[in-house]
C-alpha cells in the first residue's frame, strides 16, 4: 500500500470513524486517566463497529416490516476501507498505517456523525460497551471469529489477508 494514498485519504471513512473513536475515548468517563486509546483497542472497536454494524442493517433490511426506521438508504458498510486478519485479529492498515506515522494526529477536527443520529447513536451505544473490554480481551474475542480464523494462516510470511467484509457480515448475522 502506497503510504502517500493514506495521507491523502481524509475521506476515508475508516479514518474519519478512527478520529471519532479516540475523540469519544478520550472524553470517556471510564477513561480516568485520559490516557490516549490504545492502537490495539482502536483497531478491535473499528473492527466490531464494522461487524455489529453490518449485520443491524442487512437484518433490518431483511425485516423491514419489524422496524421503526427505515434503514434501506444505510450501507452494510460502515467502511469500505481492506481489513486484514493479523497476529492479534483483524486491522485496517489504512488506519494502522496512518496512526504508527503519526498521521492521524494531522487530520483536522472532523464532522463524522453529525448529521447521522441513528449512526451515531448505534456507535455510542457499542464504543461505551468495547471500552469497558480491555485490550485482550477485545484480541480474544476476534480470534472466535470464524472470518478471522479462515483468513489467518499461521504459516504465511506476512500475515495481511483480507477478510472479505461480506463474510464478516454474514458471519454477525448469524451469531
Amino acid at each position: 500500500m502506497d503510504n502517500i494514498e493514506v495521507l491523502n485519504n481524509e475521506s476515508s471513512e475508516a479514518i474519519q470513524l478512527a478520529l471519532y473513536i479516540r475523540k469519544k475515548y478520550l472524553e470517556s468517563e471510564k477513561n480516568i486517566d485520559k490516557r490516549i486509546i490504545s492502537p490495539i483497542k482502536l483497531q478491535k472497536s473499528l473492527y466490531f463497529l464494522f461487524a455489529y454494524w453490518g449485520q443491524f442493517i442487512k437484518s433490518n433490511k431483511d425485516n423491514q416490516d419489524s422496524v421503526e426506521v427505515n434503514y434501506s438508504n444505510y450501507s452494510e458498510y460502515l467502511f469500505n476501507d481492506r481489513i486484514e486478519a493479523w497476529t492479534y485479529g483483524p486491522v485496517i492498515p489504512n488506519v494502522f498505517i496512518a496512526e504508527k506515522n503519526g498521521w492521524l494526529n494531522s487530520f483536522e477536527e472532523n464532522h463524522y456523525l453529525e448529521n447521522e443520529i441513528e449512526k451515531k447513536e448505534f456507535i455510542d451505544n457499542l464504543l461505551n460497551q468495547l471500552f469497558e473490554i480491555d485490550d485482550f480481551g477485545l484480541v480474544k474475542l476476534s480470534h472466535e471469529d470464524m472470518c478471522w480464523k479462515k483468513n489467518y494462516i499461521e504459516s504465511d510470511e506476512k500475515h495481511n489477508r483480507e477478510i472479505p467484509k461480506e463474510e464478516i457480515i454474514d458471519e454477525y448475522i448469524a451469531k
